[in-house]
């Protein structure tokens, strides 16, 4: 077997082009989606302001600072333009006495987005503030007025509002908190850590897919037969075709460990090794799978058309390419627990945040190695009887 290893290591010079694109491009759409995703995003409204009230200025004011939207105080047909030309999410119309009217608000957008439905949600909020403050306010006035008739009621109103949103900003009735148990949570900066290992994990199996589909082409240029003469067995030629593509593998994982720190600052925590030890155990899954593929196609030219269906198709299953945690389909989500990726990702992601091993990181390494030791069975048993059969 020494010397089918060393041949297969030999020949990986011929793929040196393929590997070397899988790994640029796991960073270039790591990098990609950690900004997109990650980023510092700020949605923007237009507000027609139709009512030039002191509620109107307040809540336009607490759209900007409190809520974090960009606000375009703009004519209505200008408002209209913004949202059709995608320059803002959505136009709020602010009619005159907005916070009296059941629809004294109108709001007009192409879709409804995430930040669209919280604008909503804020809006409510804040009209009913304004209509309770106001309650609060007539009512205290009028106990104040029977108290010393003489008060102008408008400078004495104003009065009671102003010291009431005072107040209320310093001495809210409900406040939370948030705060981070473990300084050395690796999920400060983002969602970075998640598009580097996702695309890794990602763009990883391409090159394992076509590393173990190196057998088709021993096949097609009939070098099997001369091995199967070989004092060499059936399990010499598969161990020296999965070691070589498990050995580009963990260099793909070890460049995702060093890129990950160096490029995009992310900090892996006290357990690096672990990290990289849940990497390879994905790496002997990943080639497994790929020797289970392989021994279902008979051309190079199968396997190309197949495999990017797979691999994609897992990828996005498994959560390479956005969080599981914001998919709420229940079918999706249990197909997820049949992918690879998924328990790599999770794995990594504990042993990152938690520095060590716990519960969630051994369930992950058990899914996995039953999922390797499975395909591996899979794989080698088609293989053995479709060699029967062509023989």
């Amino acid at each position: 077997m020494k010397a089918l290893l060393k041949l297969k290591i030999r020949l990986m010079k011929d793929n040196r082009t393929l590997y070397f694109i899988m790994i640029v491009m796991s960073i270039v759409f790591a990098g990609i989606f950690g900004n997109s995703m990650g980023g510092s995003y700020v949605a923007t409204i237009a507000v027609v302001d139709d009512d030039q009230s002191i509620e109107a200025a307040n809540l336009i004011t607490k759209l900007t600072s409190d809520y974090n939207f960009k606000v375009n105080l703009v004519s209505y047909d200008e408002a209209v333009n913004q949202v059709m030309n995608r320059d803002a999410i959505s136009v709020v119309q602010l009619n005159k006495d907005f916070y009296e009217k059941s629809e004294g608000i109108q709001i007009k957008q192409i879709r409804e987005t995430v930040e669209s439905a919280q604008l909503s949600r804020i809006l409510e909020d804040e009209i009913a503030l304004i209509n309770n403050t106001n309650y609060l306010v007539d009512q205290s006035t009028q106990i104040i007025e029977k108290i010393n008739p003489t008060l102008d009621k408008q400078t004495l109103s104003s009065v009671i509002k102003t010291t009431f949103l005072k107040h209320w900003e310093s001495k809210r009735p409900i406040s939370t908190t948030l705060s981070i148990s473990d300084a050395t949570n690796a999920f400060s900066g983002g969602l970075s850590i998640h598009y580097v290992v996702g695309m890794t994990l990602f763009f990883v199996t391409y090159s394992l897919m076509f590393t173990v589909g190196d057998i088709l082409e021993d096949k097609r240029l009939h070098t099997l037969d001369r091995m199967l003469v070989s004092p060499s067995t059936r399990w010499d030629m598969l161990a020296a075709n999965l070691i070589s593509a498990m050995i580009i593998g963990t260099f793909q994982i070890i460049i995702m460990v060093m890129t990950g720190q160096f490029l995009f600052g992310i900090e892996w925590g006290r357990n690096l090794l672990l990290v990289i030890g849940i990497g390879i155990l994905y790496i002997f899954v990943v080639t497994a799978m790929s020797l289970f593929v392989v021994s279902l196609v008979k051309t190079m030219a199968q396997l190309g058309a197949l495999s990017p269906i797979i691999l994609t198709g897992m990828a996005m299953l498994g959560g390479c390419m956005w969080p599981l945690e914001i998919i709420t389909s229940k079918p999706l989500l249990m197909l997820a627990n049949f992918t690879p990726h998924k328990w790599a990702i999770a794995a990594i992601e504990s042993a990152v945040v938690h520095g060590n091993v716990d519960e969630s990181t051994i369930i992950s390494a058990i899914v996995l190695l039953m999922m390797g030791t499975g395909y591996l069975i899979l794989g080698e048993r088609v293989l053995y009887f479709k060699s029967l059969k062509d023989n």
